[in-house]
């Protein structure tokens, strides 16, 4: 009778910790989100957050360029990785190999309060369905060392000045051809014809032995800036945040009119392993908590109004958050027809 008493005591305890214990049903399963980004969007200090709440863990691998990302995603035929925060310029290409998914928005709950004019971007819309939900965009911007550069810059001319040979550095990305198009006064400098390219190429020559370094991540670019091999550089936002944290004398500069940029994209894969988790860590994102952890790490502006709350009105008008005036200026990242040629011309300038 004793031994039924406290068998039957046992079970009732077990009963009241199933209910009072949290239950992590993923986490017990293994489970895992495999993600390839951009520097910084899966950052701990945000990341932590998602995972205690889901119990699933987030393996992310950072890719330093759109080519790489996309090359990265397709190995395996898309079942290497759940998720791929695309940028402007492989949207389409994803798209079009097969690669991803349409995002059914009603599993979102703060869809909605993604910008309005961010729903339905060209960017990621194919056929009429989204393929992808956006969450950050920025500028490619001018960093300098203020202490090597000692006024503000105001073009990117300054990068072909002599007093500065060696100590650029540029984004190892064939993307940057856009932005000496626009240097050279293109209209659109993603459509390039043959004879354009080639005005490209005489510029980037003539750039060439400025160019300390060709960089492939936000990481690398901030060490040569401390090291002193670099005073000037094409770079991300995010560059511009470390390096400020860290105490560097850094500036950073937006030539209007001569900007090229990034809208950011969360695309799932089609052969996605865990597609609900990837929901779930679209809409984190998506929220307050989440897009103010991604702008705060990076310095990018976000693409939701609970992300213009979070971070407050004074910040949101920094980020042109407020009224998005800056995107309108910016000439983002797209697919390129004749990319094939954009390679080569930037493989030659390379070597």
């Amino acid at each position: 009778m004793l031994y039924r008493f406290i068998s039957i005591l046992l079970m009732g305890l077990l009963g009241l910790s199933s209910v009072w214990l949290p239950i992590r049903p993923a986490q017990a399963a293994g489970c895992t989100l495999t993600a390839i980004v951009w520097e910084g969007y899966t950052d701990s200090s945000f990341t932590k957050a998602f995972e205690d709440q889901t119990g699933c863990a987030v393996k992310a691998t950072y890719a330093g360029s759109s080519d790489e990302m996309f090359a990265k995603f397709r190995t395996g035929g898309g079942r290497t990785y759940d998720i791929i925060s695309a940028s402007g310029d492989i949207t389409e290409r994803l798209y079009q190999a097969g690669l991803v998914q349409p995002i059914d928005t009603s599993k979102l709950e703060n869809y909605d309060t993604v910008f309005e004019s961010f729903q339905g971007g060209k960017w990621n819309t194919f056929d009429g369905k989204p393929y992808g939900v956006t969450f950050a965009w920025g500028p490619n911007v001018l960093v300098y060392n203020t202490k090597a550069v000692k006024s503000a810059p105001s073009s990117w001319d300054v990068l072909f000045d002599s007093d500065y040979a060696g100590k650029i550095a540029l984004p190892d990305n064939p993307m940057t051809i856009a932005d000496v198009a626009l240097w050279l006064g293109k209209p659109d400098p993603y459509d390039l014809s043959e004879a354009d390219l080639a005005e490209v190429k005489d510029k980037l020559l003539q750039l060439r032995p400025n160019i300390r370094k060709f960089w492939t991540t936000a990481g690398e670019l901030a060490n040569l800036f401390q090291s002193g091999e670099i005073v000037l550089a094409h770079a991300w936002p995010l560059t511009y945040t470390q390096l400020s944290e860290a105490g560097f004398p850094i500036g950073s500069v937006s030539p209007q009119g001569k900007l090229t940029g990034w809208t950011d994209s969360w695309m799932i894969s089609k052969k996605s392993r865990n597609p609900d988790v990837a929901y779930q860590w679209i809409d984190y994102i998506l929220s307050g908590a989440g897009q103010k952890g991604v702008m705060e790490v990076t310095g990018y502006s976000g693409a939701t109004t609970l992300g213009a709350e979070a971070i407050g009105p004074e910040r949101a008008h920094e980020l042109f958050m407020d009224d998005l005036s800056l995107h309108s200026q910016i000439n983002m990242w797209q697919s390129v027809k004749n990319y094939d040629q954009w390679v080569q011309l930037w493989n030659e300038i390379r070597s």
